[in-house]
């Protein structure tokens, strides 16, 4: 199989499809408009298409911020008072994400080693550590983090 940035274009129209499904089922649970769930995943195929990372470099990227949409949904699936304003932590860690992504985009770009997998845990790994890292600054510095853990 030929790995492309159409596999990875497949990939991110998959995503943002399985999304728009449970939000238009279920409601905005974020409260923060149908777009946004669109938007983050066009951004991360866009950012990651632009340093021209390795094929399946977006999709591994598309699946952390997938697995973070969870959590976020997962949290306000029954909103309670505490977590009207939840969604813009989502908001506000993006920028750590997209500075993973970059970090993390050039690296797979100029490394050596051309395996998929390696690719793919490139972009989950540089969206996630950047998207884990601007939340935990948020959630100890202004953001009550509790509905994300449970608590």
């Amino acid at each position: 199989m030929n790995l492309t940035l159409r596999t990875d274009a497949i990939t991110t129209a998959l995503a943002i499809a399985f999304f728009m499904a449970i939000t238009l089922a279920k409601g905005d649970v974020l409260f923060i408009g149908y777009w946004y769930y669109a938007a983050v995943f066009l951004g991360i195929f866009i950012l990651s298409a632009l340093v021209k990372a390795k094929p399946l470099f977006i999709s591994g990227a598309v699946l952390a911020a997938g697995l973070a949409f969870g959590v976020y949904i997962r949290a306000n699936w029954v909103p309670v008072t505490t977590n009207d304003l939840l969604a813009l932590g989502h908001v506000f860690s993006l920028p750590g994400a997209a500075v993973g992504l970059l970090v993390f985009g050039v690296v797979s770009r100029f490394s050596t080693r051309n395996k998929p997998a390696l690719a793919f845990a490139a972009g989950f790994l540089g969206f996630g550590i950047g998207f884990l890292a601007n939340q935990a600054i948020l959630c100890s510095t202004v953001l009550y983090c509790g509905a994300l853990l449970g608590v």
